[in-house]
């Protein structure tokens, strides 16, 4: 996040303030390294959620390290511990997890810091740094199964490596690619989509062969500064999102797989703010905005996105120095949504009653199953799941012929979000399906094997 594009926001309302809300709560806000006065300063980064144990939690990055916070009780949030990190300029960190591990990159160095969760709710332990000869950071990391994907660093030209996580304490480096700089990507099904800011390309990549990262194609468009990219389960849509230039975030028709169609442009509600960061879970887009805070949009219809709601981050009068919204994050299986702001820390939001995909209406705190990651899978994917109450639970695993080859759960359960890990040991590969039972909802959905 280099790029920032200087702009006037007012937005003029009855009480003066340029905080806008529509059909968003703010269930909690924790600001612990704000260091008081006007909200205008660099203090926090990215953001990322973790599972465990039927808790939620938080993870935001910010000038002293990396902080894990439980939110499982967004009215009392309670930090499980700090990891310090490289204190520069460029102060910011990226963040992912993988099995009970935390993963955090910095342009300040540090290389991949590897951070132990297993211990929590308790406490987080700070396992080591990893970095090699010529390696030492990254701008941004992203990860599908058992790989993680270093992005804008001091190696390869600023391109993509990959790492493999096989042993999750002792990463392994395996393919690269660096024919450009690559900021951010989004992999799915072994493709890397790439966000390659500099020149404003969306770059598509062959990670098939994790030792050897192929070109597929990639294209560019008028006011492209291509800072992330994600795309729809079925891959069929993706969206870009610009730093820069025409400051917007994009959707695009990628079916064919030789060509791109815009389908849209999303111009937030107050009509200038930059987007920096997108995500798609469902029929919903999750847009972070500098100046604009979270947005949210209903994309079933991609050719026409509405707007579900927003809520701003900055609480005053809004101004040209202030930074925003880094991050957001939509996936705890509570429906609560984590945010990053730049000068005031972490939000836990939710969004209110919303249209679902057959026109009814639905509230984000019911029972939800999600689907598996990674899928398709081997040999290890993990599925989580969100009960509203306490209730019997059993999750089943079934081959395509109905035959049950696996009990994952079975047991009681308190409120909260949960993981399950389904491990293919001994199984041929082909179509599964896991279904969730309790005594009010019942639902399974589809998973691949490929071995």
């Amino acid at each position: 996040m280099k790029r920032i594009i200087t702009m006037l926001f007012i937005l003029i309302s009855a009480s003066g303030f340029s905080q806008s809300i529509s059909n968003m709560s703010l269930l909690g806000n924790k600001h612990d390294f704000f260091s008081g006065g006007t909200p205008t300063g660099w203090y926090y980064a990215s953001c990322w959620g973790y599972v465990a144990g039927g808790r939620e939690y938080a993870i935001i990055g910010h000038y002293a390290g990396t902080t894990v916070y439980d939110v499982t009780n967004p009215s009392d949030i309670t930090s499980k511990g700090t990891v310090p990190g490289p204190s520069s300029f460029y102060n910011y960190r990226e963040m992912k997890t993988y099995s009970h591990y935390l993963y955090v990159v910095s342009e300040g160095g540090q290389g991949v810091q590897i951070i132990d969760l297993q211990y929590l709710p308790d406490s987080v332990h700070f396992i080591k740094s990893y970095v090699f000869s010529g390696y030492t950071r990254s701008h941004s990391i992203s990860q599908e199964g058992r790989y993680l994907y270093c992005n804008g660093g001091n190696y390869n030209n600023g391109g993509v490596f990959i790492l493999d996580l096989l042993d999750p304490e002792n990463p392994v480096k395996r393919g690269q690619w660096g024919t450009r700089y690559i900021h951010d990507c989004f992999i799915k099904n072994d493709t890397i989509f790439g966000a390659a800011i500099n020149q404003g390309y969306l770059v598509m990549l062959d990670a098939q062969n994790k030792d050897s990262i192929k070109f597929i194609r990639e294209f560019t468009y008028p006011g492209a500064v291509t800072h992330n990219a994600w795309t729809t389960e079925d891959r069929r849509y993706l969206v870009t999102t610009d730093e820069g230039g025409s400051n917007h975030a994009k959707l695009w028709d990628i079916s064919n797989v030789t060509s791109q169609v815009q389908v849209a442009d999303l111009m937030p509600y107050d009509g200038a703010s930059m987007v920096h960061n997108a995500y798609i879970k469902g029929d919903y887009l999750y847009l972070a905005h500098y100046r604009a805070g979270v947005i949210v949009y209903n994309i079933q219809n991609p050719s026409s996105p509405v707007e579900a709601g927003h809520y701003d981050t900055y609480p005053g009068v809004n101004s040209t120095a202030y930074q925003g919204c880094w991050n957001v994050y939509p996936y705890l299986p509570s429906g609560n949504i984590i945010a990053s702001d730049i000068a005031t820390g972490l939000y836990v939001l939710r969004l209110g009653t919303v249209s679902s995909v057959n026109g009814q209406t639905e509230s984000p705190g019911n029972y939800f199953l999600s689907q598996n990651f990674p899928n398709p899978f081997n040999p290890l994917t993990t599925i989580t799941y969100y009960l509203p109450e306490q209730t019997n639970v059993k999750i089943t695993v079934s081959d395509n012929t109905g035959k049950e080859v696996k009990t994952l759960v079975n047991e009681i359960q308190n409120k909260g979000s949960y993981s399950a890990e389904f491990k293919s040991d001994g199984l041929p590969s082909g179509t599964y399906f896991y279904t969730i039972s309790t005594g009010k909802f019942v639902e399974t959905k589809k998973m691949i094997l490929m071995k």
